[in-house]
């Protein structure tokens, strides 16, 4: 990396504000320049890289954004695109890396090239669960829309309201999103990848065993079990396992005590959780491949200088906020303290040392916000405290918010609701439902699911899981000293810190992106006079983004100190 010279492009804005297609319209801009720097002998030969790079963005859409209530096509994930450029100004290749590939493993550090918050973290519980209107990521919805014939039938493939991984929400469709066309478009991506018919074929596979597995149903029978043996068997067949093997796994914990195996049984929830933290491990890893398949395709020299434009998923405040909304949240005050630092405190420094008269703008200093979030006994400390304490609930978690931060200016206690807490962030106050944070914190993935992954009779799982550590295996490495079992939410802070580390040492450039209404619709399908009801829509969103600061900086800066 000391030879790579990064210029970066931050697209940022609230959910659905077009920080997506803002980054597919920078890239295809960045494509057409290089090719417009070609010799025409050459445009051949490279126009192949630029066409696998633009064509990474179905696959990456499908596999890592979803529909939400206030966005049809929303990032999951956040997304960094590096491209090498050599001195005639042409793209030379990418790189892909998965940011937060951990299952087992401490988070990667970034190199070059895409970066990916992965699934396994607070935005993986996508996969198991959806709030109502919400639907679960794309391309589960293009395989049972897409797929047919003897593939669909050796799938045990249906519709989408018949998996419970798909129906929570009461959202299945969506008159703005063809589903089969995705599938194609995925596939036709898939194949200027070069991934293979085999690869093609492995990967749909393991989405539709993703969907059987969700439906494996568990009862109470001096412990949890399989209710039904469809599921379970058609589960087994498509990913690899044998059902004996997976049933134990699912509802029982194994432990090695003394050399001993002791079995535990579990309850029903802690079943489901076992069945749904396997679920999402499958997913991880397969999005981890994916975009380690599309590396294989755009990689090219990194000893060049580079652009990177960074999209990542946007504030978001809905009704109902709850775990995913408060880490999104999160990772958007720590980029507004990027953008603050870059615009207004480095801008200001450059002009005192130019000598320029100017004076003090008044802007929103975040810090405090972050403070309250990540400090020492911050939010993320005490979630993280109580996610260890198998007798803590939601309601020990919230009155330990109260207590410890009730007098804090930036956190808010609600007078009426007994189940949230608020926190006043950059762009607006926003009140998160604690229910469910502490399940949803807990990395359930256990050693003996691991272990069971491992042994799939599919060349394609077992590759997946070959390399990851256990546990067990990490405490070894590291001297065996008992170590508490990582959160979710820590996994995501130290990825979210890296990132920023990354961040800091490039060039910003910032697009901001302002959201003109919250009804879904482009100017195209608005009337004149809509256009002009919706303007203050826009204009409210303004003031926490900081854009109404910087035209007043921009203005008493070296062409504006008269």
């Amino acid at each position: 990396m000391a030879s790579l010279a990064l210029l970066l492009i931050k697209s940022s804005g609230e959910s659905g504000a077009g920080k997506t297609e803002s980054t597919k319209l920078i890239l295809k801009f960045l494509s057409a320049m290089s090719q417009h720097s070609l010799e025409l002998s050459c445009k051949e030969k490279t126009s192949t890289v630029e066409q696998a790079i633009l064509e990474s963005s179905p696959i990456m859409e499908a596999f890592g954004n979803a529909k939400t209530v206030y966005n049809n096509n929303s990032s999951r994930f956040g997304k960094f695109v590096q491209l090498n450029f050599c001195q005639k100004g042409n793209i030379q290749g990418g790189k892909i890396v998965d940011w937060l590939d951990y299952i087992g493993n401490d988070p990667v550090q970034p190199q070059t090239a895409l970066l990916s918050f992965v699934l396994q973290g607070p935005l993986g519980n996508r996969v198991v669960r959806q709030n109502p209107g919400e639907r679960n990521y794309h391309i589960f919805y293009a395989l049972l829309a897409g797929v047919e014939g003897e593939m669909k039938d050796a799938f045990y493939l249906s519709v989408p309201e018949n998996y419970h991984y798909l129906n929570q929400s009461s959202c299945v469709a969506d008159k703005t999103i063809n589903d089969k066309e995705s599938f194609r478009e995925v596939i036709t991506a898939m194949e200027v990848m070069q991934f293979t018919t085999e690869e093609v074929y492995d990967v749909l596979r393991l989405l539709a065993g993703i969907l059987h597995l969700g439906n494996i149903e568990f009862m109470t029978a001096g412990g949890a079990q399989v209710s039904f043996k469809t599921a379970l068997s058609r589960s087994s067949e498509l990913l690899g396992l044998d059902s004996t093997q997976l049933t134990e796994a699912l509802t029982q914990r194994s432990m090695i005590l003394r050399g001993e195996e002791i079995l535990t049984p579990l309850s029903v929830q802690q079943a489901i959780d076992s069945r749904d933290s396997m679920a999402m491990a499958l997913y991880s890893q397969c999005f981890a491949w994916v975009i380690k398949k599309i590396n294989s395709r755009i990689k090219g020299n990194n000893d060049f200088k580079s652009i990177g434009i960074l999209d990542i998923f946007g504030f978001e405040n809905f009704e109902v906020n709850r775990f995913e909304q408060f880490s999104i949240n999160y990772a958007n005050e720590k980029l507004q303290e990027y953008f603050n630092k870059h615009i207004f405190s480095l801008e200001q420094l450059e002009y005192s040392k130019e000598g320029l008269m100017w004076e003090d703008i008044n802007w929103t200093d975040n810090g405090e916000c972050l403070d309250l979030i990540e400090k020492k006994l911050g939010l993320l400390a005490l979630i993280n405290e109580e996610s260890h304490f198998p007798q803590a609930t939601d309601s020990t978690l919230l009155a330990k918010l109260h207590i410890q931060h009730s007098s804090n200016p930036f956190y808010v206690k609600p007078r009426v609701a007994v189940h949230n807490f608020g926190v006043k962030h950059y762009a607006g106050e926003v009140q998160y439902d604690v229910r469910g944070i502490l399940e949803k914190n807990r990395d359930t993935f256990r050693d003996d699911l691991l272990n069971l992954l491992q042994e799939s009779s599919l060349d394609f799982i077992y590759d997946l899981f070959e390399h990851v550590l256990s546990r067990s295996s990490q405490d070894t490495l590291k001297g065996g000293s008992k170590r508490r079992k990582p959160t979710v939410s820590l996994h995501f802070r130290d990825s979210l810190h890296s990132l920023m580390a990354t961040l800091s040492a490039s060039n910003p450039f910032f697009v901001r992106c302002i959201k003109p209404n919250m009804h879904k619709l482009s100017h195209v399908d608005l009337s004149p006079e809509e256009l002009l009801w919706h303007k203050p829509e826009a204009a409210e969103k303004s003031p926490g983004h900081g854009l109404r600061s910087w035209p007043d900086l921009a203005r008493l800066g070296p062409k504006g100190t008269e």
